[in-house]
C-alpha cells in the first residue's frame, strides 16, 4: 500500500500558544536553560526537549534515549508510552535509528519505514504496530563526545525539512549541555560519563516512583510522571526529589495526585 508523503510543517491538532514562530523558538531555548544558573533536573529539562520537539516541527512524538556506562543505549523520557516502548526495544536489540544515530554521531532519517525492513528488520515491525511510519534520530552530544540520541517518530512517512533537522539539534544541544554541565569548572570525558549515569540512576526512581503512581490511580507511566512534575512544581521542589520520597514511603502517592494541580 502507498501511503501519502507528508513533508514537514505545522502539525494538525498541535497546542495553539498564540504566540509567533519566532516568540515559540525565543520561549523555547529559553525554557531549555533557565535552570543552569541552579542545579539541573535532568528530567524536566529532557521532557521539555521532547515537548518541544513535537509542538514545533512535524514529528509526532518525541523521546530521549541515554547510554549507560557500558555504551548501551536506555529509554530516559518520552511523549507517549508509545515511543518508550520503541525505545527500549531499540536497546535491546541494538537495532534502530537512535542506535545508528548514537553509534555513528550523525543524524538519521528514515522518511518511510517500510523503505528500511533490511535495515531494521526487528524494529520496524514493533514501530509499524505502534503506529509509527517514520523515524528520525538525531545524536546528543557533549564536545564531540556521544550520549544518547534524540528519536523523533511520525504517524505517516514523513520528512525532515533541513531547517527542521537544525532547530532540532540546537535544542538537543542547548538541552543536553545543561545536564551535563550543571557546575563550574571544566568538564574531562570522565566527567560527562558520570553525569550520565547521574542522570540515568535518578531515572531509576523515576519509574518506581510513576509506577507506583500509575497503579495507585489507573493512569500510564506517562501520565505520571506528569502528575510528578505538576506536584514537584507547586512544592517548589525537583521531580527527583519527589520520586526519592515516594520510593522511600515518606510521602504516599495519593498525596501527589491530589496535590498535583
Amino acid at each position: 500500500m502507498i501511503r501519502p508523503r507528508r513533508t514537514a510543517g505545522p502539525e494538525l491538532g498541535k497546542v495553539d500558544t498564540g504566540m509567533n514562530r519566532e516568540q515559540q523558538l525565543s520561549e523555547a531555548f529559553v525554557s531549555l536553560t533557565d535552570l543552569t544558573a541552579d542545579d539541573v533536573d535532568p528530567l524536566v529539562l529532557l521532557r521539555r526537549l521532547v515537548d518541544h520537539s513535537v509542538r514545533l516541527t512535524s514529528i509526532d512524538a518525541a523521546g530521549v534515549m541515554l547510554s549507560n556506562a557500558h555504551g548501551r543505549l536506555r529509554p530516559f523520557c518520552a511523549t507517549s508510552d508509545l515511543v518508550e516502548v520503541t525505545e527500549m526495544f531499540q536497546g535491546q536489540i541494538a537495532q534502530g535509528p537512535c542506535v545508528d544515530s548514537y553509534t555513528t554521531g550523525a543524524p538519521v532519517h528514515a522518511d518511510d519505514l517500510a523503505d528500511y525492513t533490511q535495515r531494521w528488520p526487528a524494529f520496524i515491525p514493533l514501530a509499524t504496530a505502534a503506529g509509527f511510519h517514520g523515524a528520525h534520530a538525531l545524536p546528543l552530544r557533549v564536545r564531540d563526545q556521544q550520549v544518547g540520541a534524540l528519536n523523533l517518530l511520525t504517524h505517516t512517512p514523513t520528512s525532515l525539512s533541513d531547517s527542521d533537522s537544525r532547530l532540532l539539534q540546537a535544542l538537543a544541544d542547548v538541552a543536553v549541555t545543561a545536564v551535563i554541565t550543571w557546575t563550574a569548572g571544566p568538564l574531562r570525558p570522565l566527567d560527562i560519563v558520570t553525569r550520565t549515569q547521574i542522570a540515568l540512576s535518578q531515572k531509576a526512581a523515576l519509574d518506581i516512583a510513576s509506577g507506583m503512581l500509575a497503579a495507585t490511580a489507573d493512569i500510564t507511566p506517562v501520565q505520571a510522571v506528569t502528575h510528578l512534575i505538576r506536584y514537584a512544581s507547586v512544592r517548589g521542589e525537583r521531580p527527583t526529589e519527589i520520586a526519592e520520597q515516594l520510593v522511600r514511603r515518606a510521602i504516599t502517592p495519593q498525596t501527589v495526585l491530589q496535590n498535583a494541580s
